[in-house]
């Protein structure tokens, strides 16, 4: 099995990547901006199965690049999860009112939350048709389902994770014909300990706060049991289907 954890240099990225390696992986290749730098490398570095390909999400030459290298080096993709996502950067919050929307926010988060992933599978197009079994993935959450979204607030996180899951549904329809044992899907993670979500976790019980490795587990495991059948879909940590 070759997989790619786009991302997987710390925190939810590198707990998959663990997981691939514990899967049988014979080849894993890790991206993340600073490779070198990344707790991921400093752990896995020594495991000849693994490479380390630097690329920034929203660099749309750096991503033709690092997917250059990796035609260079793979058959096939059998496994690809995208783990990019913010919700709060620099300057940039989560929105409780709509006197607190920035366009520089939303489109920020467009590019790393939504559109990362569609110039990623653009490139690796050669690596994902076929006739291979092939899940291609990217973390997605609740907040992103219209309608599940009875609270409001956090405009610019719900839109581009809503985009998310509508480019990845589209990409099934199209990837169907290109590769008829491909699976396309978006997965909600649960709330995880994470720095993303350090300052939101007051009210989430605490059998509900998963560490990176449990929630990495839990989406392995989904993925493990989906079918082209079930393409297009967005799905829970626990198997269960999120309406868009």
């Amino acid at each position: 099995m070759n997989v790619l954890i786009q991302g997987g240099g710390r925190g939810i990225g590198l707990a998959l990547a663990r997981r691939a390696l514990a899967a049988g992986a014979e080849r894993l290749v890790i991206t993340a901006r600073q490779p070198e730098a990344s707790p991921a490398h400093a752990e896995l570095a020594a495991d000849p199965r693994i490479t380390f390909l630097a690329m920034d999400i929203t660099d749309d030459a750096g991503i033709r690049a690092a997917c250059a290298a990796m035609r260079d080096i793979l058959p096939r993709l059998d496994r690809v999860i995208c783990t990019s996502g913010i919700l709060r950067e620099g300057e940039i919050r989560p929105e409780k009112r709509i006197a607190d929307i920035d366009a520089e926010a939303l489109v920020r988060l467009y590019r790393v939350n939504a559109l990362g992933p569609m110039l990623l599978a653009r490139e690796l197009w050669p690596l994902l048709k076929g006739d291979h079994a092939l899940r291609f993935s990217a973390i997605s959450a609740r907040v992103g389902s219209i309608s599940d979204n009875r609270l409001g607030g956090w405009y610019a996180y719900r839109a581009s994770k809503a985009a998310l899951n509508q480019l990845m549904r589209t990409l099934s329809i199209e990837l169907a014909r290109a590769n008829p044992n491909a699976c396309v899907a978006t997965l909600h993670p649960g709330t995880v300990d994470t720095d993303l979500s350090k300052p939101f976790q007051g009210g989430v019980p605490a059998d509900k706060l998963f560490s990176a490795d449990d929630s990495a587990g839990r989406m392995w495991a989904v993925l493990d049991g989906l079918t082209p059948q079930d393409s297009g879909t967005l799905f829970a940590y626990d198997g269960s289907v999120i309406p868009y």
